[in-house]
């Protein structure tokens, strides 16, 4: 027997299932950083543009969902 629940718990399923949503996540949350990053230094190039500052919007309030559900993810793994 382990002393760390964590090594236990690798034949668990539903553990399976939260590590590879927390996998997902991550990947998603630094394609969303990239696109942001891009967006805004467009926007720095072109300020008066109206769609790329609603780009950058949207993919800030993608990016926050991202954590938020990322942070829930991980703090169930835990």
């Amino acid at each position: 027997m382990s002393m760390n629940f964590l090594d236990e718990t690798d034949d668990w399923p539903e553990y399976q299932l939260i590590r590879d949503e927390i996998h997902r996540l991550e990947n998603e949350h630094l394609e969303l950083q990239k696109a942001l990053n891009l967006a805004e230094s467009a926007c720095q190039m072109a300020p008066a543009d109206d769609d790329l500052r609603l780009k950058v919007n949207r993919l800030k309030e993608r990016l926050m969902e991202t954590e938020k559900k990322l942070n829930a993810s991980i703090s169930m793994y835990r």
